[in-house]
């Protein structure tokens, strides 16, 4: 059985600096450079449930990452899973 802890996010580049974490076959969230400020968005979607579509901020691609990251965990957590 996989834990959260060992939940894996593939990253896909697109267009224009932007990236796409997959999980499996499903998208679950995007990242992208935004050039004026010199930081980066992140935004998950289609998995946690919230229909949340505002952009959170970090300062560095891994930084949106791991936030990336630390969000689709925690939803797993919220639906029960260890």
């Amino acid at each position: 059985m996989v834990t959260v802890a060992e939940i894996r996010l593939t990253w896909l580049p697109l267009q224009n600096g932007t990236v796409c974490a997959m999980l499996g076959i499903h998208e679950v969230a995007f990242v992208m450079k935004r050039q004026a400020m010199s930081d980066w968005a992140w935004r998950i979607s289609h998995c946690n449930g919230t229909g949340e579509t505002g952009f959170r901020y970090a300062p560095t691609l891994e930084g949106a990452k791991a936030e990336v990251l630390a969000g689709i965990q925690e939803w797993f957590r919220q639906a029960g899973f260890q």
